[in-house]
């Protein structure tokens, strides 16, 4: 199997819209069969450890914890980034953006295109629309050994989905996650075997649809002004 990424050229072809699903707590959004524990805290001035996502997105994870609990009694997914805000996405980018320029000697949209590699674009990222999501297993003992921890980009082989770096179990492992999050209409990004998305860009581009369900949504400290439910 080969990994397939696109490229932040190929999501600038898929049209941008918004349906209009509101933002939900995926805390509380089914608590038996997923577990939500973040493992960075860029997203605390915000959300504390409030997990948002878009309605859609929370409904797709229902169904992959039911999928996943047929298929592996007391099996969970855990979740461990959602929504991330556009103020966070742009720091990150920007961070690794001013890395390369310094390494490769590059600038403008060579630059870019090298960086959305590694940092999504911020006007092209899911997680700032709320379609994204971060997630591995867990069984009732412990996670699953998926190769590496997930954003360990120390590890940049071996977090690709499909590598020669990992063992059978680990393999075996990360397409029992690939499998279940695609058969309930997730897009994967190979890239990082992790990370999957319904509605954003990337997954129009994937499934071949014209334009995106999600754009990215900005929210203040106040929950009463976002559109949150």
């Amino acid at each position: 199997m080969k990994n397939i990424s696109p490229t932040y050229k190929d999501l600038l072809s898929v049209k941008s819209s918004d349906n209009g699903d509101l933002l939900v707590v995926l805390n509380d959004y089914y608590p038996k069969g997923m577990i939500c524990s973040y493992q960075k805290a860029d997203m605390y001035p915000w959300l504390k450890n409030v997990f948002l996502a878009r309605s859609g997105v929370a409904k797709k994870l229902k169904m992959a914890a039911k999928l996943l609990e047929s298929r592996k009694s007391g099996y969970k997914l855990l979740v461990v980034y959602a929504y991330r805000h556009p103020l966070v996405q742009k720091r990150y980018f920007l961070k690794r953006r001013r890395e390369l320029a310094l390494e490769k000697n590059l600038s403008g949209e060579d630059l870019n295109e090298l960086t959305h590699n590694f940092v999504a674009v911020p006007s092209v990222a899911g997680h700032p629309c709320g379609a994204a999501v971060d997630v591995t297993i867990v069984s009732p003992k412990e996670p699953l050994d998926m190769g590496t921890a997930i954003a360990d980009f120390a590890q940049e082989k071996k977090i690709v989905t499909y590598n020669s770096y990992i063992s059978n179990v680990q393999k075996n492992n990360r397409l029992l996650l690939r499998s279940i999050m695609l058969e309930v209409g997730f897009a994967p990004f190979d890239g990082e075997w992790w990370h999957f998305s319904y509605g954003d860009r990337e997954w129009a581009y994937y499934y071949k649809r014209p334009y995106s369900l999600y754009e990215p949504i900005s929210l203040t400290k106040n929950k009463n002004e976002c559109n949150i439910i």
